[in-house]
């Protein structure tokens, strides 16, 4: 089934060739979108390419939108994108239909599947392992410099966002509950204090997202998702990095465990 799409608009009802832009779904990372319209409005100054910037313009509209909808799972992972669909859903033509969908690939968030053409990519069980591999080396880093130097507040900011996991894993809000992981695991980046922690690992997000979204759905209860990330501040509070170290590897090797475990997933 190819979903229809409705993008949001500001002022506008369809994406034309005018200044219009798609607003972006609500929980996601909007650090992309602001550096992206400061170089278009760059852009825009210069006159004498005022058809390339306009078509490159609309090309940016497309990829925020379907960026958007598909880290917020409005299209699902292993839905297949066809540009005719989409352009005629936007009301735009094919081109920069097709330059959006270049970019997602590059970016890694759609595959080109053979006799079935690019699609959102399917984190799988193989893909979340070699992802969460990444995953655990940049984060110990992160986690063995705040278990060296943390302070009080850092342990009660990190157990408020637990208890934020927890409140959205009770009323059993999967988007809710990753959007809220994500944030605690962004706190711990930043937390360290380590320019290049932050950088890297932001090379990640949008990766971890979608690979969240499948790993936490596979919980069978939900509050399982915000328990296992107790162990991690109890261990930063010892002030043992060895042992904060330890406590991420576990979390994060029994979280692919549990992943595993569940027979629906392929």
């Amino acid at each position: 089934m190819i979903t229809q799409w409705k993008p949001e608009t500001v002022g506008c009802k369809r994406v034309t060739r005018d200044s219009c832009r798609i607003s972006a779904q609500p929980g996601i990372s909007q650090g992309w979108d602001s550096r992206e319209q400061r170089v278009m409005d760059s852009l825009k100054q210069d006159e004498s390419g005022a058809g390339v910037i306009q078509r490159q313009s609309v090309a940016s509209q497309v990829y925020l939108d379907l960026r958007s909808r598909i880290l917020s799972g409005q299209i699902p992972q292993g839905e297949r994108l066809v540009e005719a669909t989409i352009a005629r859903s936007l009301g735009t033509s094919r081109a920069p239909v097709r330059e959006a969908v270049n970019r997602l690939m590059e970016a890694g968030l759609l595959e080109n599947r053979t006799h079935f053409g690019p699609s959102v990519v399917q984190m799988s069980r193989g893909k979340i392992r070699e992802l969460y591999a990444v995953r655990n080396a940049i984060e110990s880093l992160a986690i063995q410099a705040v278990a060296r130097r943390h302070s009080k507040n850092d342990l009660v900011e990190l157990r408020r966002l637990i208890a934020v996991m927890t409140e959205r894993a009770g009323a059993r809000d999967l988007p809710g509950l990753v959007e809220a992981e994500l944030v605690f695991h962004e706190t711990l980046w930043r937390m360290a204090d380590n320019p290049y922690v932050e950088k890297i690992a932001g090379l990640l997000f949008d990766h971890m997202r979608l690979a969240l979204t499948a790993d936490n759905g596979s919980y069978r209860n939900l509050l399982d998702v915000a328990r296992e990330h107790e162990p991690l501040v109890d261990a930063i509070e010892t002030g043992d990095p060895d042992k904060a170290t330890q406590a991420l590897t576990h979390h994060i090797m029994s979280s692919i465990e549990t992943f595993g475990a569940n027979p629906a997933v392929d």
